[in-house]
């Protein structure tokens, strides 16, 4: 028996799949009591949330015709045979897609690049000075979040969801725990999915529809969950028709108990926040595919900029369709300005009606030309100045559309105009501009972010593996005594990130340039340091901050103070030895000593240290 808080698939795979039974059990599971109320309750949820998505939906349809045409689903239903067949019959210039692809890819190395780290665990109260266990447990769970996010299929799926994200403003994300990887994420396209805000603007409701064979649908939720439509086919061994499966996760409230009986129906324990079902889209059945809790959201909603209480997203491929609209228009003129020119139209003497007539190469047409007649002649004849103009113009489109895909911010080395810049500065001036209105778009990335590292921490505090011994042990190190009631802070180092704020660090490298020259023309003139006005702790450790320098490679503020009382005895011993009785008889003896000490070439040691020359005076 499951628990409220596992399911099924999260341990499906081939070795589960060949342990199920290749006939259902005779007795069938009793109807559940009140499934009845909440499939009219999710039947019900899905219709309202259909009609809310509509606009949506049928922009997404134009947005994909002409920039993604793979990532869009126009009906869920099952046992489409004609799902292989060409997309792409809108895009005659493939400028637009290759833009997309562009955007993602920079968004995708910018924010979460898995070659380098671009997420730092922290402490949420910056005035508590952490020991070395709290740094060593922060350390360490972070490395573990890594480790998990690069063993499973996470950064495959960012780089789809960016792509969604680009074009069609929104990318839902599911983040469930797995069996094999830990933590497994599924991405949902456009035409699947549907959401709803909460009171705070904020995404907490997804439904989706999507088909599933019946080897899928036994694969997730074993065949014992399944009901009589799917066990029967499986028996049959007919397992590849398809059903659509309906999926809704949402806040855990009550809902209402229909029919005489009053009351409520609580669908999971209390104590989750959120709650899941699976269920055969309009098919009643005795129970539900699935059903359980969370006590975290187990989704995230990519958006690249929202408006008020919208619950979906607004992208920059929505800025754009005019743009590609255009050029697939003007693309295919040139082509036909092209074709006119080399295969115009023909005019011909009547008398050429009903006879051979051709202008491919090397064949002949027979004409009566008596008279200086024309017996075929071309009707027309195109300017080729019109074609230079018609290809200028295609590409000032393509260009607004790079702008609107800030392909120009992420290809900004390679197709930098004019001077190239000279050194660091003149770099991030150039590039600070783009990158401030790129900057929403990074927030509300990191925002969703959050979910999703908070959600694969979650499930890293509840999973168990085994040490060397074979003992089972927590996946995750237990809290030390210094982080006990301590919120976690999770503060992003991705390259965009850092590039947001290379501002900042370049202006304080050249305040710290700046105050070491007035120091050392301070100390020449005789007149007071300015560089005391400067807090060099706090500069320091601000400045290591920002260019994302390891946290575990500075000193703590304790260390520093133990190092700065160790090194002031250190100089108060010394003082105190130089000040002590016969110490200046040593420092004769010592001398004398030296004095004496005859070395090869007639020179004594102590002359060698002043620098003298052996040999005779």
């Amino acid at each position: 028996m499951l628990a409220a808080d596992s399911a099924p698939y999260e341990q499906m795979s081939p070795t589960l799949l060949a342990k199920q039974p290749p006939t259902p059990r005779k007795d069938e599971k009793a109807e559940s009591q009140d499934w009845q109320t909440i499939y009219a309750h999710l039947e019900s949820s899905l219709a309202s949330m259909r009609s809310w998505r509509w606009s949506w939906w049928t922009f997404w349809a134009v947005l994909a015709a002409f920039f993604l045409p793979y990532r869009y689903t126009w009906l869920q239903t099952a046992n489409r045979m004609w799902r292989g067949s060409n997309l792409n019959q809108q895009i005659i210039n493939s400028h637009g897609l290759l833009a997309v692809r562009t955007c993602a890819a920079g968004m995708w190395t910018g924010l979460c690049s898995p070659s380098r780290p671009w997420f730092k665990l922290g402490i949420g109260l910056p005035w508590v000075d952490l020991d070395a266990d709290g740094k060593s447990w922060l350390k360490d769970t972070e490395e573990k979040i890594y480790t998990v996010l690069a063993q499973s299929n996470f950064y495959t799926s960012m780089a789809q969801a960016f792509r969604d994200e680009t074009v069609f403003g929104t990318a839902p994300i599911l983040i469930y725990e797995d069996q094999e990887d830990v933590a497994r994420f599924y991405v949902t396209s456009a035409g699947e999915y549907y959401l709803a805000n909460g009171g705070r603007n904020s995404t907490v409701k997804l439904y989706r529809e999507f088909t599933f064979t019946v080897l899928q649908i036994v694969d997730m939720f074993l065949l014992e969950n399944c009901p009589r439509q799917v066990q029967l086919l499986w028996q049959a061994g007919t397992y590849d028709t398809e059903f659509v499966v309906a999926h809704a996760i949402e806040p855990n409230f009550d809902i209402a108990r229909r029919g005489t009986n009053a009351g409520k129906i609580r669908v999971v324990p209390s104590n989750f926040a959120f709650r899941e079902v699976y269920w055969l889209k309009g098919i009643k059945t005795a129970q539900a595919l699935s059903r359980r809790g969370f006590h975290d959201m187990p989704f995230m909603a990519l958006k690249w900029a929202t408006v008020s209480n919208d619950a979906y997203g607004r992208g920059p491929c929505m800025d754009a369709i005019g743009d590609n609209k255009q050029i697939q228009q003007e693309d295919l003129r040139k082509a036909e300005f092209i074709e006119k020119g080399v295969r115009p139209p023909m005019g011909a003497d009547p008398e050429l009606k009903n006879e051979p007539a051709s202008i491919m190469p090397a064949m002949i047409t027979y004409m009566n030309t008596a008279g200086q007649k024309k017996g075929f002649w071309p009707l027309f004849e195109v300017n080729p100045q019109w074609l230079a103009a018609l290809t200028a113009d295609i590409s000032k489109v393509e260009q607004r559309i790079d702008h609107c895909l800030f392909v120009d911010l992420f290809m900004a080395i390679s197709k930098m105009e004019g001077v190239q810049p000279r050194n660091e500065l003149e770099l991030t001036k150039r590039d600070l501009e783009r990158l401030q209105e790129l900057g929403p778009v990074i927030n509300l990335a990191e925002k969703e972010l959050d979910i999703c590292i908070q959600r694969v921490l979650s499930i890293l505090q509840r999973r168990t593996t085994r040490d060397a011994t074979g003992k089972v042990v927590p996946m995750l190190k237990p809290k030390p005594q210094s982080l006990a009631n301590v919120p976690l802070k999770i503060t992003y180092v991705s390259i965009l990130k850092l590039a947001q704020r290379s501002a900042e660090s370049v202006a304080m490298k050249d305040t710290f340039a700046t105050a070491g020259s007035l120091s050392s023309a301070a100390k020449a003139a005789g007149v007071p340091d300015p560089i005391r006005v400067i807090n060099l702790d706090k500069a320091m450790r601000h400045y290591a901050d920002i260019n994302n320098f390891p946290t575990d490679s500075m000193f703590t503020d304790d260390e520093v103070k133990q190092h700065d009382a160790i090194r002031q005895q250190e100089m108060a011993k010394a003082k105190t030895d130089a000040q002590a009785p016969g110490a200046a008889m040593a420092a004769v003896n010592a001398a004398k000593t030296l004095s004496d000490t005859q070395l090869p070439g007639g020179n004594s040691a102590l002359g060698a240290m002043l620098g003298q020359q052996g040999g005779a005076a």
